[in-house]
C-alpha cells in the first residue's frame, strides 16, 4: 500500500492508486472500484482517538445527508474509512492563481460563490453550518463543476465545541468565542473568500484567535481589502465583502439568500457600479455642485427640481446627472429622494470597466448615448451666432 498506510478495504474490489492528501487526523488515497470500474477517494482516520474516529463518521453520515450538487456524495463507510466521489480540478485559491484576466477571474469568482451559498442555503435549511469556508475546501472542476468539501467541523442543530472549532485564520469573531454559530457566521464565511479574492489575503489574518475574539470596543475590525497590483477592485463587491464581515452577526446579511440577492445583483447590474440607498427627503445631487457621476435608479422615485422649483420626477429604469460623464462642471438641478431610493453610481471608470466586461449595458448605454446627443446639441445651440 502506498505510504506505507494499509487502506481497510477489501482488496478483491479495490486497488490503491496513490495518495491524494494527508491531514492532521486523516489521509484521503485514491482507489479503483474495480467492480464499478471507477476511480473513488477513500478518507482514513490516521489517528487511533476516539474522538477523532466519531468525528470522521460523523463527518460522513452528515455529508451523505446532504443531497446537493455542491456536496460531494459519499459511497460507503466502514469503522475508520468511507469512500466518496472522486473530485478532479483545483482549489478557488488556484484558480484565481492560474487566471490572468481580471474581468474572467471575477466572473468565476462570482459564479462559484453563488454556486457555493445555494450549496449552504440547503445546508442551514437542514440545521447545518459549515464553519471552515476557505479556498482550500472549494474545489473548481475542469468543466466548471463546483464542490464545497470537507463539513468535518461542522455544527448541526445548534451544537457547539469549546472552546474553538474552525481554521484561525478565517472564523468569525463569534466562532472563534466558541459560540453557538448561525447561517451569519457562514455569510462571515463567504466575505473572507470573495475578501480573499479582491486582495489576495485573509481578512485579519495576521490576528490571534484571542484577538479575534474580541468584542466590544477592543474588537479589531477588518479593514478594506488592499487592492492586488494591476487588478482594481469592483467597488460593489468590496461593499459586499465588507457587510458580510461586520464583527457583529447582526450587522451582516441576515441569511445566505440575502447575499445570493445581492451577488447576483452584483452580476447582472454591474459589479463596476456602486450600490447606494437614501432615505426620503436626502439631496443625492446638488444644483451648483461639481459633476463627476451619473446615476441609475434601481428602485424608489425621485423629484428634479431648479432653482428652487420642481421640475419632473424620475422612477426606477431612469439616469440623472449624465452630463457629468460628457461635460463635467456644475450640476445643473437638484434631485431629491421622494421614498427609499437604491441608485446605481455610475463614473467614467466605471463605464469603462464595465463596457469592458459586457453584460447588461445595452438599455443604458444607449439612454446615455441618446442623452449625450441632446445634451451637445443643446450646448451647440448655446453658442453665441448658433
Amino acid at each position: 500500500m502506498s505510504d506505507d498506510l494499509p487502506i481497510p478495504l477489501d482488496p478483491s474490489r479495490y486497488a490503491d492508486q496513490g495518495l491524494l492528501a494527508r491531514g492532521g487526523a486523516a489521509t484521503v488515497h485514491l482507489v479503483l472500484d474495480q467492480t464499478l470500474e471507477r476511480p473513488v477517494a477513500v478518507k482514513v482516520c490516521s489517528s487511533t482517538d476516539e474522538a477523532d474516529l466519531a468525528r470522521m463518521r460523523a463527518e460522513a453520515r452528515l455529508t451523505a445527508q446532504l443531497d446537493h450538487p455542491v456536496v460531494v456524495p459519499i459511497h460507503d463507510l466502514g469503522p475508520d474509512w468511507f469512500t466518496m466521489k472522486r473530485v478532479q480540478g483545483h482549489t478557488f485559491g488556484d484558480m484565481l492563481r492560474r487566471e490572468p484576466d481580471a474581468v474572467t477571474a471575477t466572473g468565476r469568482v462570482i459564479e462559484a460563490l453563488l454556486r457555493v451559498c445555494e450549496a449552504l442555503a440547503f445546508a442551514h435549511h437542514r440545521g447545518v453550518i459549515h464553519r471552515d469556508l476557505k479556498p482550500e475546501n472549494i474545489m473548481i472542476g475542469g468543466f466548471g463543476q463546483v464542490y464545497l468539501m470537507d463539513w468535518g467541523i461542522a455544527q448541526v442543530r445548534g451544537e457547539t465545541d469549546v472552546p474553538f472549532a474552525g481554521t484561525a485564520g478565517w472564523a468569525a469573531p463569534e466562532q472563534a468565542r466558541g459560540e453557538v454559530c448561525d447561517a451569519r457566521t457562514d455569510v462571515w464565511g463567504i466575505g473572507g473568500l470573495l475578501y480573499y479574492a479582491l486582495s489576495g489575503k485573509k481578512p485579519n489574518g495576521a490576528l490571534t484567535l484571542e484577538e479575534r475574539a474580541l468584542s466590544g470596543p477592543d474588537a479589531v475590525h477588518v479593514p478594506p481589502p488592499p487592492p492586488i497590483p494591476g487588478r482594481p477592485q469592483p467597488p460593489e463587491l468590496v461593499r459586499i465583502a465588507m457587510q458580510c464581515l461586520e464583527l457583529d452577526p447582526a450587522d451582516r446579511y441576515p441569511d445566505i439568500g440575502a447575499l445570493i440577492g445581492d451577488l447576483q445583483r452584483a452580476r447582472t447590474e454591474g459589479w463596476w457600479f456602486e450600490r447606494r440607498t437614501f432615505a426620503p427627503g436626502t439631496e443625492i445631487v446638488r444644483q451648483g455642485d461639481e459633476a463627476d457621476s451619473a446615476y441609475f435608479i434601481v428602485e424608489g422615485e425621485c423629484e428634479v427640481s431648479q432653482n428652487g422649483g420642481p421640475i419632473a420626477e424620475l422612477g426606477p429604469g431612469a439616469t440623472f446627472g449624465e452630463a457629468a460623464l460628457v461635460t463635467g462642471g456644475a450640476r445643473t438641478a437638484t434631485v431629491t429622494a421622494s421614498s427609499p431610493v437604491v441608485v446605481r453610481v455610475i463614473t467614467r471608470a466605471a463605464l469603462e470597466q464595465e463596457v469592458r466586461r459586457g453584460g447588461w449595458l445595452g438599455m443604458l448605454v444607449k439612454q446615455l448615448a441618446a442623452r449625450a446627443v441632446d445634451l451637445q446639441l443643446e450646448l451647440s445651440q448655446r453658442r453665441p451666432g448658433a
